[in-house]
């Protein structure tokens, strides 16, 4: 139950926090870790309430391959015909682009949601580029419905 009410609290202030943003767009978002190809923990400076938040990021509209062995690494190596090595060496190189296309940029985040995990679900800008399509034109990435 605790668990639950702290998820939820999270759920509202990121949605809060979020809302207040024009156009749900946010300016100098600082990343602070990749954790792979589509999720990356994040900082933001809200300069107006004084006040830093650090939150994950998933990027919305897209799957990339898992960097560690899991179940969900065992389900996409099925789907795509790849052993389970292939789909974890494929993940870490996921990631190690992510991580590469946002080194030293500008970032700006546009807010979409919340999934179940309470993670902010976006597309994230490196000095005006798309990440979340530059992500998908990497072979280690697939479409994934909203």
């Amino acid at each position: 139950m605790k668990f639950k009410l702290i998820c939820f609290t999270i759920f509202i202030f990121l949605v809060g926090a979020f809302s207040l943003a024009k156009n749900n767009n946010y300016d100098g978002i600082k990343i602070l870790k990749v954790y792979d190809g589509d999720t990356v923990l994040a900082e933001i400076n809200d300069k107006k309430y004084k006040s830093i938040n650090t939150f994950r990021i998933r990027l919305v509209g897209i799957d990339c391959l898992e960097g560690s062995k899991s179940q969900r690494a065992e389900y996409q190596a099925k789907k795509y015909n790849l052993t389970l090595d292939e789909v974890v060496n494929g993940g870490n190189i996921a990631g190690a682009i992510l991580k590469q296309e946002l080194k030293n940029k500008t970032i700006t985040f546009e807010f979409r949601g919340i999934d179940k995990y309470s993670r902010a679900l976006g597309i994230i800008y490196a000095n005006d580029e798309n990440i979340n399509d530059k992500m998908l034109n990497t072979e280690y990435c697939m479409p994934y419905p909203d």
